[in-house]
């Protein structure tokens, strides 16, 4: 089975914009605005923590949107697929959008921490999925051709042109620990 793919391997390099963003948001403190920071870095270290908090894995995130597609709804049901079942469910091309968003909390000195917000989307074309599913779980899978790729914004704004996104090929194969990613049950929230 394939190694997971981290979401932080979607993230462009460190965008320039990034330390510009930090600093304004950080500044409306006037204690911090009035303090002479080495801005580049404290942005670099924002971007630091930013790939740290995003390097999970890329194939969960997914397989929970793949969890909420209708057809695989009756898997979660023990009457129609007994403990102990395994299956085995095509979906065919698909493109998927998913946004997540991290919270970098930043204290310099000793002023009150700031919190700031970000959305990273990620967004996959999908060439079609075989899931492996087993007791209401996704367990695992192939993927035909899959690209994925991510946009990093703050407050709405993006941080990079789409252009500077990295788009990561996905390997065939993955799989999830035991019991792996759950699907809700048909008229249950998740």
């Amino acid at each position: 089975m394939a190694e997971g793919v981290p979401l932080s391997a979607l993230l462009p390099d460190r965008p320039a914009s990034m330390a510009e963003r930090v600093k304004d948001r950080m500044c409306e403190d006037q204690e911090v605005g009035g303090m002479k920071l080495a801005w580049g870095f404290v942005g670099a270290e924002v971007f630091n923590a930013l790939k740290s908090v995003l390097d999970c894995d890329l194939f969960e995130i997914l397989a929970k949107g793949w969890a909420q597609a209708g057809a695989l709804g009756d898997f979660s049901d023990p009457d129609k697929h007994p403990p102990g079942e395994r299956s085995v469910v095509e979906l065919g091309a698909h493109d998927m959008s998913r946004e997540l968003h991290p919270v970098i909390a930043v204290t310099v000195g000793s002023c009150p921490c700031v919190e700031l917000k970000f959305t990273f989307t990620v967004t996959a074309k999908i060439g079609g999925v075989r899931l492996a599913i087993l007791d209401g779980h996704i367990v695992g899978g192939d993927l035909g051709e899959a690209l994925a790729s991510g946009q990093l914004s703050y407050e709405g704004v993006p941080l990079h042109s789409a252009a500077e996104s990295k788009k990561v090929g996905l390997p065939g194969e993955f799989s999830f620990a035991a019991p792996g990613i759950q699907i809700p049950r048909l008229g249950l929230a998740a």
